[in-house]
C-alpha cells in the first residue's frame, strides 16, 4: 500500500506532462490493470454465476494424473504449459476444475482431466512436476504448481472434520462449505523459515542425510505456533548446528511457494531471512544436518553459476548449491550480489 500511494503521488497534473515519461505511464497502467484483475478474482471466488460465465472464455491448465500438459520449445531442454479452453477441454472428461488467478479479466483455471489422448496425439506431453521445475518459466511454475496443490486440496479435503458429512465446493474450487456445521474451508499451507546465517564474508550452509555429498543448501524449518519469523530462525538455528543467532540480528529478505510436489506433503511458504553473527561459530552435527560448513562469499558465487548449468548435480569439482528456483539460491545470490 504504501508504494501503491507513493506512484500516485508522483502523477503529473496534466495528460501531456504524464506521456512525456513514458516508464511511469506504463508503470500506472500496469498497476491499474493488476488492481482491476485482484477484484475480479476475489468476485470469482465467491460469486458463482459470475464464475460460470467466466469459465466460458476462460483459459485452462491442463493435467493429469498430477502431471502437466506441455507442449516442448525449440529447445529440448525447455517446455511451456499448454493453455487450453472451455470448448477444447469439453470431452476431455474433467473430473475437478480450481480458479488460478486472473489475467487481462481473463480467468485462468487448472483443471484434472481424465482423458488427454487427443492433445497427446497432437503432440503435447505429460510431465512430472518435479522435472518441471527445470523445464518450465518461472510464470509457468507458479501456474503450475498452484494448480497441482489446490487440485489435491479438493482430493484430500471431502469430508467435514467436525461432522463427517459431505463437503459441497464453490464453483471456483477455492473454497468449500459443511451444509450441516455452517463451516467453510479455505485452503492452507505451511509456513517455513529459511536462512542463510553470514558472519562477514562467509556464510553457513548446512548438508542433509539426502543430499549428494557436495551439495549444501540453506538452514530451514517449521515455524511453531505463535512463534514469530525471527524466533523460528533463531530456534531452528540453534537446533541443528548449535549456533547462537541474537533475534535482533535476523531479517527478511523473500518469499517462495514451495512444495507438493510429491504425495501426501504438503505446500509450504518459505519465509527467506539473513541471519548475522558476530564471529564464526563452530557448527555441531545434528540427527539433522550431518555436515555444516563456512563458506566464503567467492565460492558461494561460483557455485551460483555452476547450478545454473542443466545437469549440474551429476558430477563435478568443489561445492554444490540448489538451482536457481529454489529459495536457498536466491537467498544466496542475494547475499552474495545483490540479486531479487
Amino acid at each position: 500500500m504504501f508504494t501503491a500511494r507513493k506512484r500516485i503521488s508522483q502523477v503529473p497534473r496534466s495528460f501531456t506532462s504524464l506521456m512525456k515519461k513514458p516508464q511511469l505511464y506504463r508503470e500506472l497502467s500496469k498497476m491499474a490493470s493488476s488492481t482491476s484483475d485482484y477484484q475480479t478474482l476475489e468476485k470469482l471466488k465467491h460469486d458463482s454465476e459470475m464464475c460460470k460465465q467466466f469459465m466460458q472464455n476462460a483459459k485452462f491448465v491442463v493435467l493429469s494424473d498430477r502431471r502437466y500438459l506441455v507442449e516442448q520449445n525449440s529447445s529440448k531442454r525447455k517446455c511451456s504449459l499448454y493453455i487450453s479452453n472451455f470448448e477444447e477441454l469439453k470431452n476431455s472428461d474433467m473430473s475437478q476444475s480450481v480458479l488460478l488467478t486472473v489475467k487481462d479479466n481473463t480467468a485462468i483455471y487448472a483443471t484434472s482431466a481424465n482423458n488427454v489422448g487427443t492433445f497427446i496425439e497432437n503432440g503435447m506431453q505429460l510431465i512430472e512436476p518435479r522435472p518441471a521445475l527445470f523445464m518450465l518459466s518461472e510464470t509457468d511454475q507458479g501456474l503450475a504448481t498452484m494448480g497441482l496443490n489446490l487440485l489435491q486440496w479438493q482430493l484430500d479435503n471431502k469430508y467435514c472434520s467436525k461432522c463427517r458429512d459431505e463437503l459441497v465446493y464453490h464453483i471456483s474450487g477455492r473454497s468449500c462449505r459443511c451444509n450441516s456445521c455452517d463451516l467453510t474451508y479455505f485452503p492452507r499451507y505451511n509456513p517455513v523459515v529459511i536462512m542463510l546465517v553470514v558472519c562477514g564474508d562467509y556464510c553457513l550452509l548446512g548438508r542433509n542425510r539426502q543430499f549428494p555429498s557436495k551439495m549444501f543448501s540453506c538452514l530451514a524449518g517449521f515455524i511453531d505456533v505463535g512463534e514469530r519469523i525471527e524466533e523460528a530462525v533463531v530456534r531452528e538455528v540453534c537446533e541443528e548446528v548449535g549456533i547462537s543467532v541474537d533475534v535482533s540480528q535476523v531479517q527478511y529478505a523473500k518469499s517462495d511457494f514451495w512444495g507438493g510436489f510429491r504425495r501426501n506433503y504438503s505446500p509450504e511458504l518459505m519465509l527467506g531471512c539473513i541471519a548475522t553473527v558476530s564471529e564464526m561459530q563452530q557448527p555441531e552435527i545434528t540427527e539433522e544436518i550431518v555436515e555444516a560448513k563456512w563458506f566464503h562469499k567467492d565460492e558461494i558465487r561460483d557455485a551460483l553459476e555452476r547450478s545454473k548449468v542443466p545437469g549440474f548435480q551429476k558430477g563435478g569439482e568443489g561445492l554444490m548449491v540448489p538451482p536457481p528456483f529454489a529459495t536457498a539460491h536466491k537467498l544466496a545470490d542475494l547475499w552474495c550480489n545483490g540479486s531479487n
